[in-house]
C-alpha cells in the first residue's frame, strides 16, 4: 500500500530511519571516545618514558594506572552508549506497537463501517421501492406527500451510505479509475436534474451554464461523485445559511477545464479553505453552528481529485456570503 494512503507505515519507516541514524551516531561517539582515550594514554605513557630516559623518576605504577583509567573510561562509554540505545529502541518499540494497534483498530472500524453500510443499502432500497409504489398508486394528497418525504429522507440516507462506502474504498486503496471521454454538459445536466426538485423544495434555484464544447478524460463515476458532493455541499450550505441560488459553471483555465459550483449560503473564513477537505470536518463546527452531513463528502472529493491528477479549490468572501468549490481537470480533450 502506498505511503500516502497509510500514514502509520510512513511513521514506522520514519522511526526505523531515526533509529538507524541515532545508532550510527552513538556508535561513532563510542568509537571516537575510545580512540581518544587510547590516544591520550599512549601520549602520556610516551611522555613518562621520555622523562624516565632523561633521568626522571616515575611514580610507582603510573603506566598501569593509565591503562586502568583508559579501561574504566572505555567501559563507561560502552555502558552509557548501550543504555541510551536500549532506551531508544525500547521507546520506539512501544510507539511502533501503539501505532500498529491504532492502524489495526482503524482498519477494523473501516471494515465495520463498510459492512454496516452494505447492510443498510438493502432495507433502504426496499423502503424506496415501497414509497415509490405509494406515490404511483395512491390518489390521496396526504399519502403522496408523506411518501415523497420518505423518498427524500431515503435518498439522503443512501447518499450518506455511499459516502461511507466510497471513503472506506479510498482509505483501503481499492478505488480503481477507468478513464474515458466525459462530456461535461451532459454530466452536469444529469446531476443537476437529480437534485433540482429537492433544492426547489427549500426555495433554492440551481442554474447550469456548461458549454457542450467541454470534455475531459477521466473516470465518469469519480466525476459524478465529485459533482454530486459539490452540489450536496452547496445545498446544505444554502439551507444552513438561508441561501437561494446555486450555479454550476465551466471555463478554460491554463489549458485545462475548471468546473465550479457556487452558492450564496453559509460561507466560511479564509483559513477554513484548506480544512474543509479534511475528513469529518464540517464548516462552522468550531462555532457550534448546526450543519448537516458527516464531513466525508469534500474529503472524498479531495481524494478522488488526487487520484485523478486534478486540483480542488475552495473560496469564500466570508461567513454568510456564499462559497465556490472548484476542480481543475488537467486532461482536456478538444471538442
Amino acid at each position: 500500500m502506498p505511503l500516502k494512503g497509510d500514514p502509520s507505515r510512513a511513521v514506522q519507516i520514519g522511526f526505523l530511519l531515526l533509529l538507524t541514524l541515532t545508532s550510527a551516531q552513538v556508535a561513532w561517539w563510542i568509537a571516537e571516545n575510545v580512540h581518544y582515550s587510547r590516544t591520550v594514554e599512549t601520549r602520556i605513557a610516551s611522555l613518562y618514558r621520555e622523562a624516565e630516559k632523561a633521568g626522571g623518576t616515575l611514580p610507582e605504577g603510573a603506566i598501569q594506572a593509565l591503562a586502568e583509567e583508559r579501561a574504566k573510561r572505555i567501559n563507561r562509554y560502552l555502558w552509557e552508549g548501550g543504555f541510551f540505545l536500549l532506551v531508544l529502541v525500547g521507546g520506539m518499540s512501544v510507539l511502533t506497537s501503539a501505532i500498529r494497534l491504532d492502524a489495526h483498530l482503524r482498519r477494523r472500524q473501516q471494515n465495520f463501517l463498510a459492512a454496516v453500510s452494505h447492510e443498510f443499502k438493502s432495507p433502504l432500497a426496499s423502503i424506496r421501492l415501497s414509497a415509490e409504489t405509494l406515490v404511483m398508486r395512491s390518489g390521496e394528497p396526504e399519502t403522496t406527500k408523506l411518501a415523497n418525504r420518505i423518498l427524500a429522507d431515503d435518498e439522503r440516507l443512501l447518499r450518506m451510505v455511499d459516502n461511507l462506502l466510497d471513503s472506506a474504498r479510498l482509505e483501503q486503496g481499492l478505488h480503481a479509475l477507468k478513464p474515458e471521454r466525459v462530456e461535461l454538459e451532459s454530466l452536469v445536466l444529469g446531476m443537476v436534474g437529480t437534485v433540482r426538485d429537492h433544492a426547489a423544495s427549500h426555495g433554492i434555484e440551481i442554474q447550469a451554464d456548461v458549454s457542450s464544447e467541454y470534455a475531459v478524460r477521466g473516470d465518469r463515476t469519480a466525476l459524478e461523485t465529485i459533482l454530486r458532493n459539490f452540489l450536496d455541499n452547496a445545498l446544505k450550505s444554502c439551507v444552513a445559511g438561508k441561501g437561494t441560488r446555486i450555479a454550476v459553471t465551466a471555463r478554460r483555465e491554463d489549458g485545462a477545464v475548471m468546473l465550479s459550483v457556487t452558492d450564496d449560503g453559509l460561507g466560511f473564513e479564509e483559513e477554513e479553505a484548506v480544512r474543509v477537505f479534511q475528513k469529518f470536518y464540517r464548516i462552522g463546527d468550531e462555532l457550534r453552528r448546526t450543519t448537516q452531513g458527516t464531513g466525508l463528502g469534500l474529503h472524498i472529493v479531495k481524494r478522488l481529485a488526487d487520484l485523478s491528477g486534478a486540483k480542488v479549490r475552495a473560496e469564500s468572501p466570508g461567513p454568510g456570503r456564499g462559497a465556490t468549490f472548484s476542480i481543475l481537470w488537467p486532461d482536456q480533450i478538444p471538442a
